[in-house]
């Protein structure tokens, strides 16, 4: 009984405010971090020598844009990226980087998109 009472009074306590959204910046240094880099190349065009070989989508195009959905980015980014041949082109990194910092670079590879 006094365990549900004290459930209920700390449910009603004021939760702490969200995080603060990260800098672009931040999203910047996770994608060269997370060696995202190596496929996709710092502009995000795919233009690099693996990034050819696996046929990584250019980022910055409009089509990949508008083609993409926010949902996709996170899910290719946590799950990976696998060819119809279950061939895996991009690594899963659900293990590797928190929630926010997919979100983060979901929100980066977005931006890439917005200078065009």
């Amino acid at each position: 009984m006094i365990g549900l009472a004290l459930a209920v009074i700390l449910a009603q306590l004021p939760q702490p405010a969200p995080a603060p959204v990260a800098p672009q910046s931040d999203g910047k240094k996770l994608f060269a971090t997370a060696k995202c880099i190596k496929c996709h190349g710092e502009d995000g065009k795919g233009d690099t020598e693996k990034g050819r070989e696996l046929k990584a989508p250019d980022f910055t195009s409009a089509d990949f844009q508008k083609e993409t959905t926010d949902r996709e980015m996170r899910s290719g980014i946590t799950k990976g990226v696998k060819d119809k041949k279950r061939k895996v082109l991009m690594p899963a990194y659900g293990n590797k980087l928190s929630d926010e910092q997919i979100q983060l670079l979901a929100r980066y590879v977005r931006s890439l998109g917005e200078n065009r």
